[in-house]
């Protein structure tokens, strides 16, 4: 086999995991790695279109004081920073609060509710999922690459 199609083959795989796992992560079935910030409570220190890879929670929880951390509320992705936390019954809760905020979040969070914690920010690199987010242009975006492939395929079938 020689080494073009070995590399076409080594695309078709590449697309077809990344394709899987995005319609993994939209269904709530994988949890992804990263989030972007999509308001301006965080501002000044991360803006609206930041991307934010996310390490794991430490085991001793309460080290997350004063860090960002992403967590769930209501199946919505939430990035603010915790200001408190506290033991209650068999676990530990987080209190959080935008940077950008007068007063904390009007609720508390179950540490098992927090996907983790901020560890590396990169500034407008996010904007692209925030377009994303909305399955009609991720179906279109979708549908553009495929087509995209497919018509550089036949550009190199014509070449050859």
């Amino acid at each position: 086999m020689d080494s073009s199609k070995v590399l076409n083959i080594a695309g078709y795989v590449a697309l077809t995991v990344i394709l899987i796992y995005l319609v993994l992560s939209i269904a709530g079935i994988v949890k992804i790695p990263w989030a972007t910030v999509g308001g301006f409570s965080m501002e000044p220190t991360l803006e609206s279109g930041t991307l934010v890879v996310l390490c794991p929670v430490p085991s001793n929880v309460t080290a997350l004081l004063g860090h960002v951390v992403v967590y769930d509320h209501y199946g919505e992705y939430i990035i603010h920073r915790v200001i408190e936390v506290y033991p209650s019954a068999n676990t530990y809760y987080v209190v959080t609060k935008g940077d950008a905020n007068q007063v904390a979040d009007p609720w508390e969070t179950p540490i098992n509710q927090v996907y983790g914690v901020v560890c590396l920010s990169m500034q407008y690199v996010g904007l692209i999922t925030l377009v994303l987010r909305k399955p009609p242009t991720l179906i279109l975006a979708i549908v553009v690459m495929i087509i995209l492939w497919l018509a550089l395929n036949e550009v190199e079938k014509k070449v050859k």
